[in-house]
């Protein structure tokens, strides 16, 4: 199995891969294929070298929204230099139909300025969007911030952390 596996011809295959090579070479055992997994995950050229295992790909879909404001993302970017009256933080909503931009900074990163931003750049000025976009950060999942959003009936959505 060594000598398959790390020899002169070895390639440091995968575990599979290495147990057809050595049934190809004539021997057999009944826990070859689980020999030549263990063999694999102890050999020190593969783990060091070998591919990183990632998360299956999946395939992408597009997000459309059927009119202007119907669905916005929001996010928080920072931290920038302070500014004026000590803003460091930028919260930013972008319509998925037109592509508007709505941002303004902050100080701090509160649930009630997050709060105070929605209510103030996307409802009184636009409409009651269907549904808005967020990334799992603490101000998004706050519980206050969630009965807000449900009692103007807007549908809440998550992404991962950094790509909403």
């Amino acid at each position: 199995m060594r000598e398959i596996h790390e020899g002169i011809c070895g390639s440091h295959s995968g575990g599979r891969t290495l147990a057809a090579r050595v049934l190809r070479a004539g021997y057999y055992w009944p826990t070859l294929k689980i020999d030549c997994a263990e063999y694999v995950k102890k050999c020190k050229s593969c783990q060091q070298h070998g591919n990183l295992i990632h998360a299956s790909a999946e395939q992408l879909h597009a997000v459309s929204a059927p009119w202007p404001f119907a669905l916005c993302v929001i996010d928080i970017l920072s931290p920038f230099p302070l500014a004026k009256s000590q803003c460091k933080f930028l919260v930013v909503a972008v319509d998925y139909f037109t592509k508007w931009i709505e941002a303004e900074p902050f100080a701090t990163i509160m649930v009630a300025n997050v709060q105070k931003f929605v209510w103030k750049n996307i409802i009184t000025r636009f409409v009651i969007p269907y549904a808005i976009i967020f990334d799992n950060g603490l101000q998004f999942t706050d519980k206050k911030f969630n009965s807000f959003l449900e009692n103007l009936g807007i549908r809440h959505r998550f992404t991962c952390v950094e790509h909403p």
